[in-house]
């Protein structure tokens, strides 16, 4: 018997299971696949305010259920300390913090905030000044820097764009974001790069490029690009597959590993057994047949709609797709959506979560726990809106710190 299983390999799930490890818990990690991180651009967004603790602030005095309220400041601080020096120990630092948010461009040119991101996007913050130069490769799809430059001086950015041009040799048919990250760990690759992006420099003291500089090394990618082109380089998150996102995982996947935990991907845990208020054990899709895993102690940590985690019927239903709880959710499908699709409200059914108490375990509508060796994290939970709040970074690994410390709690209790 496991001493706790980790359902689901979004951040929620990983910091979960890190912590657990750590804790000297056996974790194993089971998940039909990777999460959002492989979606998203690596960063780690909170609240999308300006003012970001007083914002936090707000949001822990005026709802009492929203899942920041019950994590509370203090153990939100710890949860990004214990992240941050995780990617210190891996040489991919992160900058940032609650106090306020930075605004960094995304692949349209628009601008968006974050609490926390990595060094290698650091001299993109909007906020210092100066000329930037926005480039590219033809090679690479669905980056166009001519477009971010345009967009960015429309909000009043000193910016243009360019294309480089790959080297004889390197041209070939199809190119990803992974095929340029492997192309950046080559030396001679990056040598080439940043020699082109000194000749195109001009003034600009700042040079965004796609977010593929490299896997293993980025931020050294970064400092030899430097070096070589004289000016500030940081990375511009582009569409999916997300370079940085892969990143985190593969860090988060060897810390846990070499704390004693497993990662088992590809294994969809399908249904539950249970007797009274405890979960027993979880069954998982395999080749020929379901397998059982039994534990102490589980995380429930699938996610939300976007993720897989929630499922709906016609008739209106809605549940985690794992252990098939009911969700807190609007009564009936007319009442899922608002009328227009962009809406400054958001929409109903992505406020759908698991009603937990406190210790984020979960439970029915009378408040009474469901399952006493169960807790939830990540988008899995209901009381608030990630599409709106545009939080689940932030969330999944603050949720995750806090509702594997309680678990922690429970099961040395």
């Amino acid at each position: 018997m496991r001493d706790v299983i980790v359902i689901g390999a979004g951040l929620s799930g990983l910091m979960s299971a890190l912590v657990l490890a750590e804790a000297g818990y056996r974790p194993l990690v089971l998940a039909r696949g990777y999460g959002r991180t492989h979606w998203l651009g690596g960063t780690i967004d909170v609240l999308p305010q300006a003012d970001l603790r007083q914002g936090l602030i707000r949001v822990i005095e005026e709802q009492a259920q929203h899942p920041y309220a019950r994590i509370g400041l203090s153990d939100m601080e710890a949860a990004l300390k214990r992240f941050r020096s995780l990617m210190v120990a891996a040489r991919y630092p992160y900058v940032g913090g609650l106090e306020r948010n930075v605004w960094l461009p995304t692949a349209l040119g628009a601008l968006r905030p974050t609490a926390l991101l990595p060094a290698t996007m650091a001299a993109g913050d909007m906020r210092l000044g100066g000329e930037l130069l926005i480039a590219g490769f033809h090679e690479l799809r669905d980056f166009f820097p001519r477009l971010i430059a345009a967009n960015l001086q429309a909000q009043g950015v000193d910016a243009r764009g360019l294309y480089l041009t790959l080297p004889h040799g390197r041209r070939r048919r199809e190119y990803t974001p992974r095929t340029f990250a492997e192309l950046f760990e080559q030396r001679d690759f990056r040598e080439d790069v940043g020699r082109q992006l000194g000749y195109a420099r001009g003034m600009a003291t700042r040079i965004g490029l796609p977010a593929v500089l490299g896997l293993e090394a980025p931020l050294q990618v970064v400092q030899d690009l430097q070096q070589l082109s004289g000016a500030q380089v940081f990375e511009i998150p582009t569409l999916p597959p997300s370079i940085p996102g892969m990143r985190l995982v593969s860090i988060f996947e060897r810390a846990i590993t070499a704390a004693g935990g497993r990662m088992q991907i590809g294994s969809a845990v399908v249904r539950a057994e249970h007797g009274g208020d405890r979960l027993d054990a979880l069954y998982s899709e395999a080749a020929a047949r379901e397998q059982r895993h039994e534990a102490r102690g589980f995380v429930l940590a699938t996610g939300g709609i976007a993720g897989g985690g929630i499922q709906t019927d016609y008739q209106g239903g809605v549940w985690d797709t794992a252990l098939g709880l009911r969700l807190q959710s609007p009564a009936g499908r007319a009442e899922w959506f608002q009328s227009g699709f962009l809406q400054e409200l958001g929409h109903p059914i992505f406020e759908a979560g698991i009603t937990t108490n406190a210790r984020f375990q979960p439970i029915n509508c009378m408040g009474e726990v469901i399952f006493a060796n169960v807790v939830v994290a990540g988008s899995a939970l209901a009381g608030r809106d990630g599409q709106q709040q545009r939080n689940s970074s932030g969330l999944a690994l603050c949720s995750g710190w806090y509702a594997a410390h309680g678990l922690s709690g429970m099961l040395a209790a």
